[in-house]
């Protein structure tokens, strides 16, 4: 049913690696913006390590060029830090956290 040798398979279980890493430093830190670093990089990789022809080569490197932009204004903002789990956190998440999203949320 699932060849793990397919570039879906790897794709899949980096990502699966990456969540559970995610949610450990995010919990740990108690920083949730530690996945808003990861958001403009991951889609990058993920299309890159899926490359099976022309196509997805391709897709793969419109990927890359979205996530440069991303990642290039995220950056600018202050996003990133060293060490990585420092760092500010998104304002948006004290409204999730408070529940005042407006509107119908």
């Amino acid at each position: 049913f699932w060849d793990a040798s397919t570039p879906y398979h790897i794709a899949s279980s980096t990502c699966e690696f990456l969540i559970i890493l995610t949610f450990v430093v995010s919990t740990t830190s108690k920083n949730l913006s530690q996945v808003d670093k990861l958001w403009s990089i991951l889609p990058a990789m993920y299309s890159f390590l899926c490359i099976i022809d022309h196509r997805t080569m391709l897709m793969a490197l419109l990927s890359a060029m979205w996530s440069i932009r991303l990642t290039y204004n995220f950056h600018r903002r202050g996003g990133y830090s060293w060490p990585p789990w420092e760092g500010d956190e998104d304002y948006r998440w004290e409204y999730i956290r408070r529940g005042t999203l407006g509107g119908p949320w």
